[in-house]
């Protein structure tokens, strides 16, 4: 720990992703968002990084349930007919395409099967999910209220896309008053320039580690446990 303002702070690896404290948010980990047959990948979106992030999702996932870190499953899921999508927003949506010509219409749309997760990252019973429509999981959410009635302190973040959904519940999270710590090569997005970009700025405002770092202190800690068991 260090002191500023008279308050002990979190500072180490092992104090901001303590098992006892932490949990695991997953977000947008759906099919749609990281294989063809949705919107974005119909849309000539490059979902080269995608298997990668999947896979990585994946190990982070399975190392929390071997060491009891709570995991919180975030997906996107938007109305029929724009229902909850304001013209806003929608202008927001067109924008973050970038000349890609995506249906907004069947972006991650309710009841379509690519709104499933993928089965790297597939829930398991008595896990949360929590559903939203805009990029943090935050907003409009009880994300936040479900942390905190779980005794939650920190979050570990993976997930897409870097720069939009991620960043935003990485932000939210420290807004909430949550540590935050990005996994950083379990994060991926759809243009490597974004992606690179989002990392930089994410490097300079957050604590980063990568997967296999979070893995070590949560096996650690769990080890420690049964040591004192």
């Amino acid at each position: 720990m260090i002191e500023l303002c008279g308050k002990l702070v979190r500072d180490t690896l092992e104090e901001l992703l303590d098992p006892a404290t932490t949990a695991l948010v997953v977000i947008d980990m759906q099919k749609g968002a990281v294989s063809a047959g949705g919107a974005i990948g119909d849309s000539g979106h490059d979902l080269s990084m995608m298997p990668t992030v999947a896979e990585r999702c994946g190990k982070a996932i399975a190392a929390a349930r071997r060491n009891g870190v709570p995991v919180f499953h975030i997906r996107v899921e938007n109305l029929p007919d724009g229902a909850s999508s304001p013209p806003a927003w929608l202008r927001a949506l067109y924008t973050a395409a970038n000349g890609r010509p995506i249906d907004l219409g069947r972006l991650s749309l309710k009841g379509d099967p690519a709104t499933d997760f993928c089965e790297p990252c597939m829930p398991q019973e008595g896990e949360a999910v929590i559903t939203k429509r805009r990029p943090s999981a935050f907003v409009g959410t009880e994300l936040a209220l479900l942390l905190r009635s779980q005794g939650i302190e920190s979050v570990a973040l993976v997930g897409v896309s870097t720069g939009g959904c991620v960043e935003a519940t990485l932000r939210d999270a420290v807004h909430n008053d949550f540590y935050a710590v990005l996994l950083e090569d379990a994060v991926g997005a759809y243009d490597t320039v974004v992606h690179d970009a989002a990392l930089t700025v994410m490097r300079a405002r957050h604590d980063v580690c990568a997967v296999d770092e979070a893995i070590a202190v949560w096996e650690s800690a769990d080890s420690v446990g049964r040591a004192h068991g």
